[in-house]
């Protein structure tokens, strides 16, 4: 049917109303009618109409529920005073989650520490909203972790949203003696790897519920470590990432260091006294990659590394001084980028090419992306400019200066000390790593030479 073809091409093309007008010449046709309503519904959906899909679905039948709810919670995100409500997906992975066998106990912002329960290897901890858990390795035992692991490991999960986590603790714990790294099998923090000690732990943490993450390229890479050069690999998996979906925010960490807190749990079980983090200098003297800050002197550093050294951890940056093209250029050296790909939707072989990571980490290796991609094209598009320094500098080295033409100004800058290492950051490392670190990355990579161009950069005038 020719009406059937032009509401389709339409369609198609995301021409939503004319679409919706072909749709309606034959909704009235019974064995039209499924397919017209849908492409009704969908196009005023996709066309940002939401109030009008809502009452399509009231008006047949309750027939497209779940679109209807997916366009009430994007109404309430334009509606600043409404009552906030979880996306349908966030709802249905919250529901979908496990809980343990005494689910009723409810969250304690006095005592931390009772938020805790064990079952065989899951460990639980009871948050304002739920359970989350971990998957801890054979042997592991709550009664023998030091409380003030616990207040740690609760801090860097609620702190955004709990002011009982701010609290001061008097409980301290001895400083243990190996040294491990929250390892992502990204290419920052397989940099760090080849800064740290041999024996060092890598404490990959798993994502352990249905999302767009493919853990299969962080996979290879681990499995080249130990298997081929001898690393230790512990792999913890978690749903803590949930955490900051009960507060209306995307999934993910829900601080920096939430990343470690399967290793901040497990320090007794391995004698751990320091955690490595494959953090930047984007993130570190660089506030977000675009703008310089005295990182030592920040009241981010001061106040994790009081937090951690109560736990008896201390806090190392191995990489804190060198930048994500710095990091870049230590695993081409070591010979580790045929197994890894930064890429978190790669299928352990090669990145998705549609993704920031795939555009900045993968393409200055010379491996393939679509600069065209809509991923890519957002964070292009956004100012100020995300990871900043490292954009500019891969767009420079990619030949794609056009692509953010009200920048071009500072893409005729010199860039060759993003390559290079930020000698003040050796003053953070603590005593008994700095030495082994600062070798080791020496090897690799040049300092800066004075005066420091990175101590004026501040692209968008903040």
């Amino acid at each position: 049917m020719m009406r059937r073809f032009l509401m389709r091409r339409s369609y198609n093309k995301g021409q939503w109303s004319q679409a919706r007008t072909h749709a309606n010449k034959i909704i009235h046709l019974p064995k039209e009618k499924e397919l017209a309503r849908s492409v009704v519904i969908r196009s005023y959906f996709n066309e940002g109409l939401f109030a009008e899909v809502i009452h399509c679905n009231q008006k047949w039948g309750f027939e497209f529920e779940h679109l209807s709810e997916k366009a009430a919670y994007k109404l309430s995100l334009l509606n600043p005073t409404s009552q906030k409500i979880f996306d349908p997906r966030i709802k249905k992975l919250h529901a979908s989650q496990p809980a343990p066998t005494h689910r009723d106990a409810e969250w304690d912002p006095v005592d931390l520490c009772d938020n805790f329960i064990q079952e065989k290897n899951r460990l639980w901890m009871r948050h304002p909203h739920g359970w989350t858990y971990w998957d801890m390795p054979e042997g592991y035992s709550l009664e023998k972790t030091h409380d003030a692991l616990l207040i740690l490991a609760t801090e860097v999960l609620l702190r955004p949203w709990e002011p009982s986590t701010h609290l001061d603790s008097t409980v301290r714990r001895k400083t243990g003696e190996r040294l491990a790294l929250a390892y992502s099998g990204g290419t920052d923090s397989t940099a760090a790897v080849f800064t740290l000690p041999h024996d060092t732990i890598l404490g990959y943490h798993r994502r352990n519920f249905e999302s767009i993450l493919d853990h299969r390229n962080a996979q290879r890479v681990m499995d080249h470590f130990e298997q081929n050069l001898g690393r230790v690999i512990v792999d913890i998996p978690s749903n803590h990432e949930l955490i900051r979906t009960f507060y209306h925010k995307q999934i993910g960490f829900s601080t920096d260091m939430a990343c470690a807190s399967h290793l901040i749990l497990l320090a007794d079980y391995y004698g751990i006294g320091a955690i490595a983090f494959g953090m930047p200098l984007d993130n570190t003297w660089l506030m977000k990659g675009r703008k310089f800050r005295d990182f030592s002197e920040s009241q981010y550093l001061k106040h994790w590394g009081q937090r951690f050294a109560r736990a008896g951890l201390e806090l190392v940056l191995p990489i804190a001084g060198l930048s994500e093209a710095g990091a870049m250029k230590i695993c081409e050296s070591e010979g580790i980028l045929p197994y890894m790909n930064s890429c978190l939707r790669g299928n352990g072989m090669e990145g998705c090419g549609e993704c920031w990571k795939c555009f900045h980490k993968n393409g200055p290796l010379g491996r393939p992306y679509d600069i065209e991609a809509s991923e890519i094209q957002t964070f292009l598009n956004r100012r100020p400019l995300p990871t900043a320094t490292h954009a500019l500098w891969a767009l420079k080295q990619m030949g794609h200066q056009s692509q953010a033409p009200d920048l071009q100004h500072h893409m005729e800058e010199d860039f060759s000390w993003w390559t290079c290492y930020y000698p003040p950051a050796k003053e953070i490392l603590p005593e008994r790593w700095k030495a082994g670190i600062i070798d080791k990355i020496s090897k690799h990579l040049q300092d800066m030479t004075r005066p420091y161009i990175i101590e004026s950069v501040n692209y968008f005038d903040e």
